[in-house]
């Protein structure tokens, strides 16, 4: 790292990459596309698509244009949550099936999220002005 050498990389998205961060157990990275599109990437095998989700319907592709979707794992790497050009964000589970979840409802768009670091509870912040902390149990 202090020679500041790149390791690896490779083309990833066909828009811009709003927001990106390692897996829980390291051997993999997520990104997510300005697109609304989610890939999770095995570093072990750079360029492999190890799970892909497309949350568009949740991001207003004009507002992307101005500000940027977030996305914040859970502890475990299980659920992932994304910001939303809605009043409402998506909860997905990594590698899974699980559909519809959903945070609360804000009253304007879900601009950031965050997961507690060791807890069920994750964070939103919205355009409304207000912050909720909330616990899936």
């Amino acid at each position: 790292m202090s020679a500041g050498l790149q390791i690896t990389g490779w083309p990833a998205h066909d828009s811009a990459i709003s927001s990106i961060l390692f897996g829980p157990d390291e051997t993999s990275i997520f990104s997510l596309g300005s697109d609304g599109k989610i890939l999770e990437w095995s570093l072990h095998n750079q360029g492999q698509v190890l799970w892909s989700k497309d949350c568009s319907r949740f991001c207003d592709l004009e507002s992307s244009k101005h500000c940027r979707h977030e996305m914040a794992l859970d502890a475990n790497g299980r659920r992932l949550l994304a910001t939303s050009g809605l009043v409402r964000a998506p909860i997905y589970q990594v590698r899974g099936h699980m559909n519809g979840l959903r945070t609360l409802a804000h009253a304007a768009a879900i601009t950031t999220v965050d997961w507690h670091p060791t807890l069920p509870i994750f964070l939103t912040g919205s355009a409304d002005n207000s912050v909720r902390v909330t616990s899936i149990l």
